[in-house]
């Protein structure tokens, strides 16, 4: 088994993963929230990975803000995020 053969399981797996996500919703939500949480965690641990702020410019009028408030901005939207991928999965039919 060489690294092609790993790598062509590890992709099927992964797309398995998605198709049953794609065929069950609600999970789908639940598996959106579980990365925002994490997200949220690292941001409010003040993470390294989870503070970076690059979007090669196109969120131009953050550019003067401090990196605390850029943070803090970043905790507010994945809070919201997070608690609407909760709602979404708690009220999908």
């Amino acid at each position: 088994m060489d690294i092609t053969d790993i790598y062509k399981a590890m992709n099927r797996k992964a797309e398995e993963f998605f198709e049953w996500l794609q065929a069950h919703p609600p999970f789908a939500m639940l598996f959106v929230a579980a990365l925002l949480g994490l997200w949220l965690i690292g941001l409010l641990l003040r993470w390294e990975w989870a503070c970076d702020w690059k979007f090669g410019g196109k969120l131009w009028f953050f550019d003067d803000c401090k990196p605390e408030t850029r943070r803090r901005i970043q905790i507010i939207l994945v809070s919201v995020a997070l608690m609407a991928s909760l709602m979404l999965c708690y009220l999908w039919r």
